[in-house]
């Protein structure tokens, strides 16, 4: 928000330079962005919080100024009260989308130009003037931080002579013509001011073409409103059309307030248009309900570090405003009508320092022990498994959680978890796993990456929020063996033993999927991306893995059990055999080591389809015992009963 510094004087009488306000300021409340200009002619660019909706003022930061220097505020107006005898005026206001809404009806009035000293105003504050009329109105939003609008009275008892005004909900298939001179769709959402022929403003945003003033303009209905600050804040966002008026808005505003400035206004359009208020009408709640909040010496204590005497305490509070009874045990106050954001001792408190001077609170070591913070588990193995995955050639992606409208092609849509909010068709429901996130970025980069590698550790949202490892391979050589190796490797440097069983999956080739477990707990799915899937994001083969990363990280070890190194040699043996394709050799590879404790380790050397078709295992099975040197005589019953084993699996040897 820019702030004139000239402005500033009409309130306070202020000597020192604006170099030395944007310091204080910037120490004690409001962030100084820049000094644009200097001297008188200084502009103050704020950076205003949201909770200080009373700072989106000239007479917010002048009392901010007129507290922090002890100087005397000048800028107290008093309250609007209609003349006697002024005719009311038809409104109908829904209570949930306006919490105050009145109308003005000013006649006679004269048209003049702006005054120079308030279109100079306007400009340095960023505003371009428009006529008279409206530049009343936004002189008076940023001198009080109350937005006004002024409608053409008499353009709007053309349009319906009994001049009904009410506030509602837009009717969908409704549109309106804007002062920026663009027809805009609305929606049921929007919150809208009307006649009986339609909407004529958009509440909070901006006005109808068909109701601008003028200077052909000789009576006006002047509104003044709060309304719900929620509701401008996504019709604004919706459209576009984030103005200086709802800013204000979207910021607390008090009844007391708008009344106040009601007031100045009302003399400014009969000082420079020459015009009487004819009618009036106020719906709502018309002052600021008073509340107090306790602040004791203890809390003030623990807040600021250190003890400030409560006759101090209340000293900074009333210059701020307050009203403050205080007690042995500490301070009442009530915050000003215009501090909508003093709710909690702990902002009680806050105001009390920042007048004090967070400078003068002295520096102290921490009183506090700090406690070890244990080792995260989860935090630890995602750098580690990130880490090992950027090293095996993938690229980490992090994608939105959300299900395509592709992807949804290939779901339960009533499975699926949907946003009540969605900010588009593309963002409507939650993703129930990562393959399709994968995939799309795969299809993203495969035309100009023949082969490549990509994963993601992100959530999913199936039955519950669940942090998933994901990743896809493709244009590579035997993509199942390759995506197994990689969970192999992974599960390793986690000294987990995984298992992998067949299962099927909608989504993974027919043959080549299969679910991957640890200690007899189903953790995930690895496997090659089924054709049909494949194609249609226009990938070539490709395989892919899934696992709960919640799971795998509180299963896995940091440190592997010691296996104690034998002093006698290892005996290799190598056993040939043709496995038909429906018989697992996981699960003969799981027995084979349970023959004998002499079993040391089982390795796959080589795997190949013969010319009939037929699939052909080598394993390289190691012997080595702890006590002695092995034979062949001593291996022979165990070799007897490798064989056994092979043919029971329905293996046939190849001697």
């Amino acid at each position: 928000m820019r702030v004139p510094y000239s402005w500033l004087k009409d309130f306070i009488n202020l000597r020192r330079p604006p170099e030395a306000v944007a310091r204080d300021l910037s120490l004690s409340s409001i962030g100084v962005k820049e000094i644009i200009g200097s001297g008188q002619e200084a502009v103050l660019d704020l950076d205003i919080t949201y909770n200080r909706g009373d700072l989106l003022s000239i007479l917010g930061v002048a009392r901010e100024l007129a507290a922090l220097y002890r100087l005397t505020f000048k800028g107290e107006e008093e309250r609007f009260k209609p003349p006697a005898g002024t005719a009311p005026l038809k409104v109908k206001v829904d209570p949930g989308l306006a919490k105050l809404y009145t109308l003005t009806k000013i006649s006679h009035l004269s048209y003049k130009s702006t005054p120079e000293l308030i279109q100079d105003r306007l400009e340095a504050a960023g505003m371009r003037p428009i006529n008279l009329w409206a530049d009343l109105t936004n002189y008076l939003m940023l001198e009080f931080g109350q937005p006004f609008h002024a409608f053409d009275a008499e353009k709007i008892s053309r349009r319906d002579p009994t001049l009904s005004i009410e506030v509602r909900k837009a009717k969908k298939g409704e549109r309106i013509r804007t002062l920026d001179g663009l027809d805009r769709d609305l929606s049921p959402e929007d919150i809208v001011i009307a006649d009986k022929l339609g909407p004529i403003a958009i509440a909070g945003v901006m006005g109808g073409e068909a109701t601008e003033v003028g200077e052909g303009t000789t009576e006006v209905i002047l509104e003044a409103a709060i309304f719900d600050p929620i509701s401008i804040r996504r019709t604004a966002r919706r459209l576009g059309l984030r103005s200086e008026a709802s800013n204000r808005f979207e910021h607390f505003i008090s009844p007391d307030n708008l009344y106040i400035s009601l007031n100045k206004i009302v003399k400014l359009y009969q000082l420079y248009g020459r015009g009487d208020v004819t009618a009036f009408i106020s719906v709502g709640e018309d002052r600021t309900e008073p509340y107090s909040v306790g602040l004791t010496h203890e809390k003030l204590a623990a807040v600021a570090g250190e003890a400030i005497p409560l006759p101090v305490a209340r000293e900074h509070l009333e210059r701020l405003g307050f009203k403050v009874m205080a007690s042995e045990k500490g301070l009442l106050c009530w915050p000003p009508f215009f501090r909508g954001d003093i709710r909690i001792p702990e902002d009680v408190a806050e105001e009390v320092l920042r007048m004090h001077g967070y400078d003068r609170i002295s520096p102290k070591p921490l009183q506090t022990a700090i406690d070890h913070a244990g080792i995260n588990a989860l935090e630890s193995w995602r750098d580690q498994t990130t880490s090992f995955l950027a090293d095996s050639g993938f690229a980490e992606t992090i994608s939105f959680p959300f299900v395509s409208t592709q992807a949804r092609l290939f779901l339960n849509q009533k499975e699926l978890l949907k946003l009540q909010n969605p900010v588009s068709a593309e963002a409507e429901y939650l993703r129930p796993n990562l393959i399709f996130s994968l995939l799309e970025v795969a299809q993203k980069n495969a035309a100009r990456q023949t082969h490549g590698r990509v994963f993601e550790l992100g959530k999913t949202y199936c039955k519950e929020e669940v942090l998933v490892l994901g990743g896809l391979i493709w244009g590579e050589e035997n993509l199942f063996l390759q995506t197994k190796g990689v969970l192999e490797a992974l599960a390793q440097r986690m000294h987990l033993p995984l298992e992998f069983e067949p299962e099927k999956n909608q989504f993974l080739h027919p043959i080549e999927a299969s679910q991957v477990k640890v200690e007899n707990q189903r953790i995930g799915f690895l496997g090659t991306v089924h054709p049909h899937l494949a194609k249609a994001f226009g990938i070539p083969a490709a395989g892919a893995f899934e696992v709960n990363f919640e799971e795998l990280s509180k299963l896995a070890k940091p440190w592997g059990a010691f296996v104690p190194i034998s002093l006698y040699p290892e005996i290799y043996e190598e056993y040939s055999f043709i496995l038909p394709e429906n018989r697992s050799l996981g699960d003969l590879i799981k027995q084979l080591k349970e023959v004998s404790p002499l079993v040391r380790e089982i390795e796959i050397t080589d795997r190949f389809t013969t010319a009939e078709g037929k699939r052909s295992i080598t394993l390289r099975i190691t012997f080595q015992s702890d006590e002695k040197s092995l034979s062949g005589e001593d291996i022979q019953p165990w070799r007897e009963k490798i064989y056994h084993l092979i043919k029971k699996r329905g293996g046939v040897p190849r001697i």
